[in-house]
């Protein structure tokens, strides 16, 4: 048993030994840490923003937007290693958004910071919630800020040639060696907005460019907005064809929102006296109207099959005259109506007289040429038409047409408007229809008095209708003949050539002037506060059938 103890006690002691001599082969360390210096990182109120190119505050398809913050260190130290951290959630699809790595944001410093949102072609109508924050690795980094932001599918352009329109100085005709002035409406006909716009025109070899750029650009184009592409042209005497095709090619950002387009111009074609002057804004989301140089009454002219080989037709349009004031769209009224008389009413084109511009020996000739033609054709219905000056002789109130070469206070240098009346009154037609686009108190088309002298306006005489006659007057007694400044006619021309679009030309002549008479009358009031009355004068020898004839 003594044995055993010790025995025990040695193997303790050894063991104690052992343990002591291990704890000196490995001395005991402590881990002591520096002094943390954090930097504390804050956003500046109310500096979180949401920038975006197009101003509507949106996130739209195919647009590059960002979110603008800024953030201070509050703390004691450097900020090291941070990041600015942007989640999108909600209506996501097609928007991208990316985290931002920062560089040192040193102690008291503010640094401002801006995190990129893409949108694709594929986003889509919603909104979107953005969560915005600014992380710090020892954990001191800024609270979560929210921003809800809508976003708005990709919304397509669509640039188009509208309207052209053909000018010369003088009215007249597009002919060689004479300069001319183009006139292209370009237009973005769709809601979405047009970028990176490039327009290029080209010209036939023979045809010289006097002035305007062939190519064009334009960083942007809003939904409705138009721009005027202006052209001063000549054609060279070698030119060969008749036809003028000149060429538009159109390109945009996306190279599929636009159309190209030939317009072919034709020699000999009626020159316009005027250029339009084109004021056209981008529209927001609404419907756009087309913008145009013509009226729509000019556009989508109906077409008959019908031949109308009795009907002759005279047009006078004088606009630009040698003494006194011009008559504003006279003959973009002559021409339009003109084309009416072909297209709309059938009078073969040969049948179909339009003098621009005529002089006094001009307007006697085609007068003296309808007298011929009655005397050969039995059954002749006869249209004379005027749109230009008259003047009336302030002594006697006897009314005168007005040339382009006579003189506004001679009436010697005019036509007797009596003298019109008989002559087409005492010709053997079956019928003679008269519209009279002009008045006869010395008034201009647009205001004004014709000739500076006269102080008020004459309520001269408006002439009786004679034989198988009726009359279709502009304006009564001292009234003046207004223009339509929006639809470039005159007020009168314009309602009698929509009465005949509307119609097809299937319309009687009672049904036309109830219509001239109504819409003339009121438009007048609305658009210049003055009274223009249009009326409709038969011969005293007709009966009540002349309300059932019809021009077609």
């Amino acid at each position: 048993m003594i044995k055993r103890s010790f025995w025990l006690l040695a193997l303790l002691f050894v063991a104690m030994i052992a343990f002591a001599q291990s704890n000196r082969s490995k001395p005991m360390s402590f881990n002591i840490q520096k002094e943390v210096k954090p930097a504390i990182l804050e956003l500046v109120a109310s500096s979180v923003e949401f920038v975006e190119p197009s101003g509507n505050n949106a996130i739209d398809a195919n647009e590059e937007c960002k979110i603008r913050l800024l953030v201070k260190n509050t703390g004691v130290g450097d900020g090291y290693n941070c990041i600015a951290k942007i989640v999108a959630e909600g209506a996501t699809s097609g928007v991208k958004c990316s985290d931002k790595k920062l560089s040192v944001i040193k102690v008291g410093s503010t640094m401002t910071v801006e995190l990129p949102i893409v949108a694709s072609m594929n986003t889509i109508d919603g909104k979107v919630n953005l969560k915005i924050s600014v992380d710090e690795p020892m954990g001191f980094g800024t609270g979560v800020v929210e921003l809800a932001v809508d976003t708005r599918k990709f919304v397509s352009p669509m640039l188009k040639v509208v309207d052209y329109t053909v000018t010369g100085a003088s009215g007249g005709v597009l002919s060689k060696k004479a300069p001319f002035d183009l006139q292209l409406l370009l237009q973005n006909v769709e809601q979405g907005m047009a970028e990176n716009v490039d327009v290029s025109v080209s010209f036939p070899q023979g045809v010289y460019v006097l002035g305007g750029e062939e190519k064009q650009q334009f960083s942007k184009m809003g939904a409705g907005e138009a721009k005027s592409l202006e052209y001063s042209l000549i054609v060279n005497q070698n030119y060969a064809s008749n036809e003028i095709p000149i060429n538009v090619t159109i390109r945009e950002r996306h190279g599929r929102y636009a159309e190209n387009r030939v317009v072919k111009l034709q020699l000999n074609q009626t020159l316009a006296s005027s250029k339009i002057v084109i004021d056209s804004k981008a529209e927001e989301l609404k419907d756009i109207q087309i913008a145009s140089l013509t009226s729509e009454v000019d556009k989508n002219i109906p077409v008959t099959n019908i031949q109308n080989k009795n009907t002759f037709a005279v047009i006078i349009a004088n606009e630009n005259y040698m003494s006194v004031a011009s008559v504003p769209y006279a003959l973009n009224d002559g021409n339009i109506f003109r084309e009416y008389c072909v297209k709309t009413l059938g009078i073969p084109e040969k049948q179909v007289r339009y003098v621009p511009n005529a002089t006094g020996n001009l307007i006697k000739a085609e007068i003296n040429r309808l007298q011929d033609i009655c005397r050969v054709f039995k059954d002749a219905h006869i249209i004379f038409y005027y749109a230009g000056h008259g003047i009336p002789d302030e002594s006697s109130r006897t009314a005168y047409l007005l040339p382009v070469d006579g003189i506004g206070s001679d009436v010697s240098t005019g036509y007797k408007l009596d003298e019109l009346y008989n002559v087409l009154g005492n010709i053997p037609a079956e019928n003679v229809t008269v519209f009279m686009d002009a008045c006869f108190s010395g008034s201009k088309r647009e205001n004004g008095m014709l000739v500076a002298a006269r102080g008020v306006a004459i309520k001269a005489k408006s002439g009786q209708p004679q034989g198988k006659m009726v009359v279709f007057s502009a304006a009564q007694g001292d009234e003046t003949a207004y223009p339509n400044n929006e639809e470039r006619h005159g007020m009168f021309t314009y309602y009698l050539l929509k009465k005949l679009q509307e119609t097809r030309g299937e319309v009687t002549l009672q049904e036309l002037g109830d219509y001239i008479v109504e819409n003339v009358s009121q438009q007048s009031i609305l658009l210049n506060g003055k009274s223009q009355t249009p009326c409709v004068t038969p011969s005293s020898s007709l009966d009540a059938s002349w309300r059932e004839w019809k021009l077609k």
